[in-house]
This record gives structure tokens, C-alpha cells and sequence, in this order.
């Protein structure tokens, strides 16, 4: 595997590359992960802009604010620093000023498309020229970073098995968040980081349905159907796993709406390969909901990109024509909720490779393993 510096060397050349293909004299980012993708260097911006100023043809700039200066000198990346005093300064002293200085005589100045209004707002000066570069370069997975996310799916894999065999009717949500709480403890020991967070619980029937709910941690798990949701982020890298499991025998219903979930995840992996469009998913997954009827049981995408953030690109859905390709990595999750009755849903952190995918993450997937009486 690639040594840190190695890493981020390449992945600057590959930047400047496409710089110079889009005939961009500066390229300037300021979204937190993209800094950190490009120079490991963990911050919070506090208010104040750190802007990451990438050249096809010289060292990049890092423009921070005066108190960072120090804490930004690091060994293994090579670059030009510059300052400005706060948030807002006297004059000559502000972040825009400063930011003028030095691109105020390029024609051609790209930034990222996550960047803040603000960035422009300040600088009518700069001919901006808006593009997704980084996005896209963050879609492709290195080896070091594979190497890095099958850390965390190795992590997640074992945090969902341990949720589920404490799990039963009677336990509380509590219980089932403090295993992650333990595992973010154990990774500080060993890798302290702002990057890290760590979230593990399960989401009984009255919350599964909601999938983006918060569920009160003094509430129990029930009969079913259930969902475990582990989402972590380690020395800055992600993965996720979930679950959908019962205590007690399910319905006839029940098991009906398991198995069609497990029918369009198997119609999703099926379709999981390089040359595939990222819409050609939702597409089919979606065609198979509508044959069952459940087209409006669906409430979001059936995958999405994963890699510093459990939400990245590429997205898995329609509107989004992207060519799948080797070494992105996804989440599988085609899912199915039911209000007041609960949700149905699996999802696993999968790379795609030459010819199809490998799934990262490894836990329980049948109907009869996921009846935990």
C-alpha cells in the first residue's frame, strides 16, 4: 500500500492533470473533506473560510486564517501558505482580499461546485469558472484508500453481528448505541481524529419506517421488523451496514414485503458492474417495486457513492447517467417502508470491481438468520 505522502502526491497529479485538460490556470476548493482528501489535515472552520488554491503547473496555496497558520505546517505535504486575520478583518486583512491577491490576475480560475456562495460573493473580481473535478476524482478509489474503507466495513460488519445477538424483545435502543460508543472509544486509543464518528442502534417498527427519525434511546425493541443502522467514519473513512430483522415469528405479510426486499437487492447486484449506468439501478430496482405495487412504499435512491462520508457520489439514482466503473464504492440499499407498520431494508458498503462488485461489509442477510427469538 501507498505511504500517506505517496497517496496524496498522486492524487494532486491526477488533479493537476485535469487542470490542464480543462485549460484552468487555478482551481480553488473549500469543502472541508476535499481539503482533507488532498492534504490529510484535519480543522473546523469556526466561521472561518480555509481555502485550498490547487495550480496545473506549481505546488498548491493554502489561504487559512492567522490562528491555523502553525497547526497547518506539516511535513509530508508540500505547499505555499498564506494568511488572513478573521472572519471579517480590516481592510487588506479579510479572507477575499487575501484570496484576490492571488488570482486576480489568472483568466481562467476554476472552483469546486460545493464551494460556499460566499466565495463569489466577495470576489467579483475572479472570473470563476464552476466544475465538479474533485467530485469526480473522489469517486475512483485508490488502492490505499480500499485498503482504508475495508478497515471500516471490517469494523461496521462486527458491530451489526454484536447488535444482533444482544438483541430481543425488551432491549433497550441504549444498549444498542453504547456498542458503538465503545468501538469510538477504542479507535481514539489507537487513531485520534476529528474525522471519527461512530453510530450504532436499532430503529423498532414505530421508527424503521422512518428511516431518517431519531429514535428515543429509552425505547425497546419489539416484534418487528427492526433495523440495526451502523454508520461509521474511521481516521476518515466510511462504511455502513443495516439490518432489518424480527424477535418473534413474522407475519405472512411480513415475510412477504422481507422477501421483496431481498428481491430487488438481488436485482440490484445484479445490475452492479462497470459500464452500467448509476440511474440503470433505481431503474430496475424501481420497475420491480411497480410490478409489486409498491412504487409509493419508496421513500429514497437504492444506493449511493461512499468513501470520506457515508453520503457521497456517485449517486445510484435517476437523473444521474455516470458510467459505473471499476473501484467506486456504494451502498446497496433498495428498501421498502410501510407507515406505522415499520421498514424493510439491508445495506452493505460494496466496491465494484473488473466485472461486478465484492461486498466490503458481511453480516446476516436471510430471513431465517434474522429471527432472533
Amino acid at each position: 500500500m501507498n505511504s500517506l505522502t505517496t497517496e496524496l502526491q498522486q492524487r494532486i497529479s491526477i488533479l493537476q492533470n485535469k487542470l490542464r485538460a480543462a485549460h484552468l490556470e487555478a482551481y480553488v476548493i473549500t469543502d472541508q473533506e476535499d481539503i482533507w482528501y488532498f492534504t490529510n489535515i484535519s480543522y473546523k472552520p469556526e466561521q472561518r473560510p480555509f481555502i485550498l488554491i490547487m495550480y496545473p503547473d506549481k505546488k498548491p496555496l493554502f489561504v487559512v486564517p492567522k490562528l491555523e497558520v502553525d497547526h497547518f505546517t506539516v511535513p509530508y505535504f508540500d505547499y505555499d501558505l498564506d494568511n488572513y486575520f478573521d472572519v471579517t478583518s480590516k481592510p487588506a486583512d479579510n479572507w477575499y482580499e487575501v484570496l484576490i491577491k492571488h488570482l486576480k490576475k489568472l483568466s481562467h480560475v476554476g472552483i469546486e461546485g460545493n464551494s460556499q456562495l460566499l466565495m463569489t460573493h466577495f470576489t467579483s473580481e475572479i472570473n470563476w469558472i464552476v466544475k465538479f473535478i474533485v467530485q469526480n476524482q473522489r469517486m475512483i478509489k485508490s488502492e490505499y484508500e480500499l485498503d482504508k474503507l475495508q478497515y471500516v466495513a471490517d469494523i461496521c460488519s462486527r458491530v451489526v453481528k454484536q447488535t444482533l445477538r444482544i438483541a430481543k424483545t425488551g432491549t433497550k435502543i441504549a444498549d444498542t448505541y453504547r456498542l458503538a460508543m465503545q468501538v469510538g472509544a477504542e479507535e481514539m486509543t489507537k487513531h485520534f481524529s476529528l474525522e471519527n464518528r461512530t453510530i450504532n442502534a436499532v430503529w423498532p417498527a414505530e421508527y424503521s419506517f422512518m428511516p431518517h427519525s431519531i429514535p428515543d434511546l429509552n425505547a425497546t425493541i419489539g416484534a418487528g421488523p427492526n433495523i440495526d443502522i451502523a454508520l461509521f467514519v474511521l481516521q476518515g473513512y466510511a462504511s455502513e451496514c443495516e439490518r432489518t430483522f424480527f424477535t418473534v415469528e413474522p407475519t405472512t405479510e411480513q415475510q412477504t414485503r422481507f422477501t421483496q426486499m431481498m428481491t430487488a437487492r438481488s436485482i440490484f447486484l445484479n445490475n452492479l458492474k462497470p459500464g452500467n449506468k448509476a440511474s440503470d439501478i433505481e431503474k430496475v430496482v424501481d420497475a420491480y417495486f411497480a410490478e409489486q405495487g409498491l412504487s409509493d412504499n419508496i421513500l429514497h435512491r437504492p444506493g449511493h457513492g461512499i468513501g470520506l462520508n457515508n453520503h457521497e457520489w456517485p449517486t445510484l439514482s435517476l437523473g444521474n447517467d455516470s458510467i459505473l466503473q471499476k473501484n467506486m464504492v456504494v451502498s446497496v440499499e433498495p428498501a421498502i417502508y410501510f407507515q406505522n407498520q415499520g421498514g424493510y431494508r439491508h445495506s452493505d458498503t460494496a466496491v465494484i470491481t473488473k466485472d461486478g462488485y465484492r461486498l466490503m461489509t458481511q453480516a446476516p442477510t436471510t430471513l431465517s438468520e434474522l429471527i432472533l427469538k
